[in-house]
């Protein structure tokens, strides 16, 4: 009767011990390591077989002291072993997504603290979990190389303390692709623009006499983008002043020789054409000139003195660069002597044309 009796109540008393036995164990056993919010592993090149920098970001969930960020890049990338040629920066991260901050990883160090296998690891200081996203650069001398084109490479980032002991851990995706760049191409026409203001006539002040006498003048403008600037030209249909009325003329002064020493009529008489000129205000960068073989013939003293008119088209005035508006002002001169017959029908015609420098 009393073996009975103990046999009966054993089963309960063993039941107990294992119930208290699990718990036990539960109470005691190690939490497991959380997850990475927000991971972001964003190379700069995604081009299949190129060497590579990055950015690695991530957020903490786990409050604990952080000593170390271990990044496990895929397999198939090449990963350099040298862990001073993985240098860091924490300038020009990505901007913060809705809801979050971002921040420069604290503690990362100049370069990583190891690097094996696929494995690099940097040294960081505690990170704050919240919504706070913390990001670094990673760069160097061909420090990562990505693999062959494919959406299927996994790689993980890993926070650790003082072990290392894994705090929180999260895996990521790459893709690489054979080609990430765009090549952009355009086309700038040519463009050139010349007028002449105001019509195309040009007469003189006054009548004219043993004096010199000036027309008026006219500006002709000048728009090019044309990389060499332009070259403006001008030809007369008479060499001279005309009268068909007295069958008279009133030629033009000195030789065509880029000079206006011989046709300066403060000594002479004669018909001349004197061209001044104006740089653009903005976007030129050449000058306007009338530098030799370019209209020094023409580049008179503005009173007197300007070039010998030709049948023939000379330069009277060049640039050497792109101009969004040169001018150049052609006035003409001329003095008579006594004995000129008269008549108003004195009349000449110039053509003025321009040309860019593509």
């Amino acid at each position: 009767m009393q073996h009975k009796v103990v046999k009966k109540s054993s089963v309960p008393n063993v039941l107990m011990l294992v119930v208290i036995g699990i718990a036990t164990l539960a109470v005691s056993g190690k939490a497991q390591a959380g997850g990475l919010g927000n991971v972001s592993v964003r190379l700069d090149r995604m081009m299949a077989g190129q060497a590579t920098g990055g950015t690695i970001c991530a957020r903490p969930i786990t409050t604990d002291t952080e000593t170390l960020v271990k990044i496990t890049f895929p397999t198939g990338f090449t990963v350099n072993p040298t862990a001073a040629n993985w240098t860091t920066s924490v300038t020009n991260l990505p901007a913060n997504p809705a809801g979050y901050t971002v921040a420069a990883w604290p503690g990362i160090g100049a370069a990583a603290q190891t690097a094996s296998g696929q494995d690099v690891t940097f040294v960081s200081t505690d990170l704050t979990p919240g919504t706070t996203i913390y990001c670094f650069n990673f760069s160097g001398t061909t420090t990562l190389t990505t693999g062959t084109a494919s959406n299927a490479y996994v790689g993980s980032v890993t926070t650790q303390k003082a072990g290392p002991t894994t705090i929180d851990s999260s895996s990521y995706n790459l893709s690489t692709i054979t080609d990430d760049t765009i090549t952009i191409t355009a086309v700038v026409p040519p463009n050139f623009s010349f007028s002449i203001a105001g019509g195309n006539t040009d007469s003189f002040t006054g009548n004219l006499s043993t004096s010199v006498v000036s027309t008026t003048g006219k500006t002709a403008t000048i728009t090019t983008n044309a990389a060499n600037g332009w070259v403006a030209w001008v030809k007369s249909a008479n060499a001279g002043l005309t009268s068909a009325s007295a069958s008279a003329s009133i030629a033009t002064a000195g030789t065509v020789n880029n000079s206006t020493a011989d046709s300066d009529l403060a000594s002479t008489t004669g018909y001349v054409l004197d061209v001044s000129f104006t740089d653009s205000a903005t976007a030129t960068t050449g000058t306007v000139s009338q530098a030799a073989g370019y209209g020094a013939e023409y580049a008179g003293n503005g009173t007197s003195s300007g070039g010998t008119l030709s049948t023939t088209f000379q330069p009277i005035a060049a640039a050497s660069g792109v101009t969004d508006g040169d001018t150049i002002t052609l006035k003409e001169r001329a003095k008579i002597s006594a004995i000129q017959k008269a008549a108003n029908d004195y009349t000449d015609t110039l053509t003025v044309i321009a040309a860019g420098r593509f």
